[in-house]
C-alpha cells in the first residue's frame, strides 16, 4: 500500500513541478508558487495519512520575512513545515538535489535556495540570496543541526544560521517537531500514517550574542510535545 501512496506522491509532485516551471515567468515575488506549495505539501500529507497538530500560529507576524529554525528528525519535516507553517516559506537545500531531473529546476523556480556546503564562497553567496528573499518578505527554514538527528535527540546547533540572521536582520522563530521520525524513520522512504506535533514558538530578535544559539536550542527542546 505504501508503494502505491509513494507512486501517487511522485506523479502528483511531477505535475506540480511542471506547473511551477510554467508559472515562473509570471510569479512576481513568488505569490503564486507560495500557495501552490502549500496545496502540494498538504495533499502529500493527506495521501500519506499524516495529520499535524499545530500550536502557536498566533506567534507569526506575516508582514515580513523571517527565519524559522527547527529540530530535524526526518525528511517528513520538510513536508510538514511547508504545509502547516502559515507563511510564504522556502528552504535552503543541498545543491546536489539539482542533479535530479525537473525537481532541481522546479525548486529554483519556486524560490528555494541551493547551497554548496563544500564551497565556503559559494555557500556565502547562497546565504546572500536567502537574505535578499527574506528582505522581500519570503521566510526561510533552517535546520541548524545540519542534518537529521541520528537518535531522535536534538543535536548541537551550528553557527551558520547566524550568518543569515546577521545579513537579513530578520526575527527568528523556533519550531519544535515530534512524531516525524516515527512515521518516516531514517533510511526508508516508507511513510506510516499517524500524527505529528509542531509547536511554533515566540519570535526572538536577532542579537550578536554567543548565548543566543543555546537559548534557541533550549526553547526548541522545551517546546517539544
Amino acid at each position: 500500500m505504501w508503494l502505491v501512496k509513494n507512486f501517487l506522491v511522485i506523479i502528483y509532485s511531477l505535475i506540480i513541478a511542471v506547473i511551477s516551471l510554467i508559472i515562473y515567468p509570471f510569479d512576481y515575488r513568488y505569490r503564486i508558487s507560495g500557495p501552490l506549495l502549500k496545496i502540494w505539501a498538504n495533499a502529500v500529507l493527506i495521501i500519506w495519512g499524516v495529520k499535524v497538530d499545530t500550536y502557536g500560529k498566533e506567534n507569526i507576524n506575516r508582514s515580513s520575512g523571517k527565519i524559522y529554525i527547527s529540530n530535524h528528525l526526518s525528511y517528513l519535516d520538510i513536508f510538514v513545515q511547508l504545509a502547516k507553517i502559515p507563511d510564504n516559506l522556502r528552504m535552503i537545500y543541498k545543491k546536489e538535489i539539482n542533479r535530479i531531473p525537473l525537481l532541481g529546476l522546479a525548486m529554483m523556480a519556486t524560490g528555494f535556495i541551493p547551497i554548496d556546503r563544500k564551497n565556503i564562497r559559494s555557500a556565502y553567496k547562497s546565504l546572500d540570496k536567502a537574505a535578499e528573499k527574506i528582505k522581500k518578505g519570503i521566510s526561510v527554514v533552517i535546520y541548524p543541526e545540519g542534518t537529521r538527528s541520528k537518535d531522535g535527540k536534538t543535536g548541537e546547533f551550528k553557527r551558520g544560521m547566524f550568518v543569515l540572521a546577521d545579513k537579513s536582520q530578520a526575527e527568528i522563530i523556533p519550531v519544535s517537531l515530534s512524531g516525524t521520525r516515527e512515521l518516516m524513520p531514517p533510511g526508508t522512504l516508507r511513510v506510516k500514517s499517524g500524527k505529528v506535533n509542531m509547536v511554533i514558538g515566540e519570535a526572538v530578535k536577532y542579537r550578536k550574542d554567543k548565548n543566543l544559539l543555546n537559548d534557541l536550542r533550549n526553547i526548541i527542546i522545551k517546546n517539544i510535545k
